[in-house]
């Protein structure tokens, strides 16, 4: 049956999906709350559901409660809060978004035309052709088809009926291009769309021009010397490509071994199908990425299918191009979690460099799943299982260390010269990283893989500015005297002043990421509550949120002894992207207190000098030779904490903050 839903057309349905952010749309509801990048959390807002503890999240494109287990999309939300239709609810989102519906909006009404419903029809109906030849055992043409899909099924496929595999994911295999089948699925074509334009009432004699038209209009279908002919996908394995509401709009047809080149055909774009817009998998992704909270981005269809048959089934990948902008954007929406898992040749490697563009205009937290050289998911799937392809991704590095790490193994480092030049470009990506958080951990990093001196490269990593190209995207802001927006600032570089200040920033928010992931080790060795004190860190609020997860048992219960502070809030917000370091002992988090302490005297020093200037009376800091001093050894000690001349420091530093 093909039959179009009658209300709003799903163009329209889309459009308005794509214009509504439903964390803006719950605050209409209730009071939220900031749960993580992309995140709110709230009183669950849903009729015969009432809280105290706050256990409904939402994000951009979904609601969950763990409290009803009520979930859905921007709609569902609306229907179940508004007790009203889905039709209605596409309404009041489309009014709330600004969005005026057009008359080809409404196919509700008899006299109403979707004129694109044809192209969408015709697109199923080649997909169930396709489909149907593949597990034909008559059909021995699709039998390299069948046992090339069967040596790179998961292994769950290959022990249950392939056919259930291609049926579930839109699988089949197109015509050989050999005498008697040529334009084969032209001719099947003709004969079912003849029936289905019969029912819609044209007239018979227009019907031949009516499917020559659709099958162009469909790509399903050219002129060639005068006459209609569909080889162009002949002899391929077909995989349908749908939209996000599950229409088949196009095809992937991929070379069988010793096939005719190129490895991969894609269909032309047409009315419903465009590849800088479509992600292959992400109508089946989407369903899942509100649990999961992330998405993994592969390069081809059965890189996707691979994992859709495993416990992630939240993949997706590009059509017949490389990923775009409009696509990053798009999953933005969805979840700011990334994993990569791209081919790992050259090309793979490249595809994967290309997300340092978006990393920090969509706030992307980016990882890189690796796999043995030259394989991709499918390949890997071959020889292993789909446990131990599910466990590459769980095990996925970090965007920033895979990026050093490819510097590490590109550059040689046999030589002082080599290990400098690998040093130096590999600290420079890090200070390209928006994250100061992670600057200090992958200095150290860079330093015990290259074995240089932590404070050496601290040193010459503090004078570094941003590569003048790189430039930090900012939101839009109108100017007032000439109408046009500015989006991109190029980066100033900062005074010396700036850079303490981010430096001590950088230090503090460390250490609150260690009380918070690594509270166990600061305890078992002394340093919570013994050595770490609230007048360490540089500013009040980065004070009170260290008090606030001493005070706690966790992030969420800090988070409510102090409410209604918008600076607080941030820095809660930037705890809960950090991640444990599991690397970290009892004298790797003393150094960082150390660091710490040293950061926050200098601090009250430097404040000391200005007055004294300003004053004209020297005489308060000749009396700080002593201070100066113990600064040193424990610079050179190591930052250790449990020092005497951190002992010192700590005295100094109350004395002084006393007074």
């Amino acid at each position: 049956m093909y039959v179009l839903l009658m209300g709003w057309s799903r163009e329209f349905i889309e459009k308005v999906r794509e214009a509504t952010d439903l964390t803006d749309v719950a605050g209409d509801y209730g009071d939220t709350k900031n749960a993580g990048p992309g995140k709110v959390k709230m009183n669950c807002p849903l009729p015969n559901h009432s809280e105290k503890t706050p256990s409904h999240y939402v994000q951009k494109e979904f609601f969950n409660c763990f409290g009803c287990s009520e979930g859905g999309d921007c709609y569902k939300f609306i229907q179940t809060v508004e007790n009203c239709d889905f039709n209605e609810s596409v309404k009041r989102l489309a009014g709330r978004a600004g969005i005026t519906p057009g008359p080809d909006d409404w196919v509700g009404g008899s006299d109403a035309e979707d004129k694109r419903k044809d192209l969408f029809v015709a697109v199923e109906m080649a997909s169930a052709i396709y489909k149907a030849r593949l597990p034909d055992i008559e059909n021995k043409e699709a039998q390299q088809a069948r046992n090339f899909l069967r040596d790179r099924a998961p292994q769950r496929a290959r022990e249950q009926a392939l056919g259930e595999m291609c049926e579930q994911n839109g699988i089949g295999y197109s015509y050989p291009r050999a005498r008697g089948l040529s334009n084969a699925l032209t001719k099947e074509l003709t004969t079912k769309l003849t029936e289905y334009f019969k029912k819609t009432g044209i007239k018979e004699t227009e019907i031949p021009k009516k499917i020559e038209n659709t099958l162009k209009r469909a790509g399903l279908a050219s002129e060639y010397e005068g006459n209609l002919t569909d080889f162009f996908f002949s002899e391929r394995i077909m995989f349908t490509i749908f939209d996000s509401s599950d229409r088949p709009i196009a095809f992937s047809g991929r070379q069988l071994p010793g096939g005719r080149d190129p490895k991969y055909r894609n269909s032309p774009e047409t009315e419903i199908y465009k590849k800088n817009e479509i992600l292959y998998g992400l109508n089946w992704a989407k369903k899942h990425v509100a649990k999961e909270d992330r998405i993994i981005i592969c390069e081809g269809q059965l890189d996707v299918i691979a994992f859709r048959e495993s416990s992630l089934p939240v993949a997706v990948a590009p059509c017949g191009t490389s990923i775009t902008e409009n696509q990053v954007k798009k999953l933005a929406r969805y979840t700011n979690n990334f994993i990569l898992c791209f081919d790992s040749d050259n090309a793979g490697q490249k595809a994967a460099n290309r997300f340092i563009q978006w990393e920090e205009k969509y706030n992307l937290q980016i990882k890189v799943a690796l796999l043995p050289d030259g394989a991709d998911p499918g390949d890997y799937l071959a020889q292993n299982t789909l446990d131990e392809l599910v466990a590459t991704v769980e095990e996925a590095t970090p965007f920033l260390r895979w990026r050093i790490n490819r510097i590490l193994e590109e550059e040689k480092t046999e030589t002082i010269e080599e290990r400098v030049n690998a040093a130096n470009r590999s600290l420079q990506i890090v200070r390209d990283h928006p994250e100061e958080m992670y600057w200090d951990d992958y200095v150290r990093y860079i330093g015990e893989c290259l074995g240089h001196e932590y404070s050496e490269l601290r040193k010459k990593f503090d004078k570094m500015d941003k590569t003048p190209e790189r430039k930090t995207y900012q939101p839009t802001q109108p100017d007032t005297n000439s109408g046009t927006p500015q989006v991109l600032v190029k980066q100033k570089k900062p005074k010396p002043a700036d850079k303490e200040t981010k430096q001590s920033t950088t230090l503090a928010l460390n250490v609150l990421s260690l009380v918070l992931h690594n509270r166990q080790t600061l305890e078992q060795g002394e340093l919570l509550p013994n050595k770490l004190e609230a007048m360490f860190f540089p500013t009040s609020p980065l004070s009170k949120v260290f008090e606030a997860l001493l005070a706690s048992q966790n992030l969420n219960e800090a988070e409510n002894l102090i409410k209604d502070a918008e600076e607080e809030e941030r820095i809660f917000l930037k705890l809960r992207e950090s991640k444990p370091d599991n690397l970290i002992n009892v004298e790797s988090a003393s150094k960082k207190i150390g660091e710490l302490l040293t950061s926050r005297v200098k601090n009250e020093l430097n404040q000391l000098h200005n007055d004294a200037k300003e004053s004209n009376n020297l005489e308060p800091i000749r009396k700080l030779g002593e201070v100066h001093n113990a600064q040193n050894v424990m610079q050179n000690d190591g930052y250790n904490i449990f020092s005497p001349e951190a002992d010192f420091l700590i005295e100094w530093l109350r004395e002084r903050l006393e007074k």
